[in-house]
């Protein structure tokens, strides 16, 4: 590199180097300023923007500059940038999104967090569908805070291991179809998530009046809390 592009390369770093610390000053005024230190809600955007800058930089410093690479370069970096304070900035609502989808996509599936609880999503017809294991068979149930047991479809209760005769409809109980007879069971095992429940009161529904299995509050009762925030389901076992 001649004298002459050395330097056209320094004072295109100068240049840059003056535009990020007025954009710097732009976006988080003085940084010596005590009540623009919250480093909580811009430290992700000084590291970001910091990184790139210092990418942005080298490439001049060990590249002979051309006036098309620099275009490039501050429409590559800068949309990037912008794309990542953008991400940053709306990332409550991008997170709400993803559950969103995954609710769709995955209706009923029980994910552990790194904290232990059970998050289970909102599907796209506004229930919480978990997907479980009966005494060892899979059961689709419904989230009901208003039902005071598990209750079981006749077809669950079946594929779980009870059998007809062993079931006694003599116990009353009002619906939303009116007043019908379920039979009482104790449950072995009832599984959500990579968290057993054991000897969980329920009941069995008469076949044909049930059309999914209802997670009562005998279940919810048996864990230490659970909560709903939007469109999720969190249990703490």
């Amino acid at each position: 590199m001649n004298s002459a592009g050395k330097l056209r390369g320094l004072v295109v770093v100068v240049l840059v180097a003056i535009m990020g610390i007025a954009v710097f000053y732009f976006l988080f005024g003085d940084p010596t300023d005590p009540a623009n230190a919250n480093f909580d809600d811009e430290g992700p955007r000084i590291v970001a923007l910091s990184a790139l800058a210092f990418v942005f930089l080298a490439s001049f410093i060990f590249g002979q500059p051309k006036v098309r690479d620099i275009l490039q370069g501050t429409l590559f970096w800068g949309g990037l940038c912008a794309l990542l304070v953008v991400g940053y900035t709306y990332r409550t609502d991008l997170v709400q999104a993803g559950y969103r989808v995954l609710g769709a996509l995955a209706p009923g599936m029980a994910v552990t967090q790194q904290d232990g609880t059970v998050l289970i999503v909102r599907d796209a017809g506004g229930h919480f569908v978990l997907s479980g294991r009966t005494n060892g068979a899979r059961t689709e149930y419904v989230l009901d805070t208003g039902a005071s047991a598990v209750v079981l479809t006749y077809a669950d209760a079946r594929r779980a291991g009870y059998q007809p005769q062993d079931l006694s409809f003599s116990v009353p109980v009002s619906t939303a179809n009116g007043r019908t007879l379920v039979a009482p069971i104790q449950i072995e095992t009832l599984a959500v998530g990579d968290h057993t429940l054991r000897n969980v009161r329920g009941f069995v529904a008469r076949d044909g009046s049930l059309e999914s299995s209802l997670f009562g509050m005998t279940a919810l009762d048996r864990l230490r809390s659970w909560r709903i925030e939007g469109d999720r389901l969190i249990m703490t076992p």
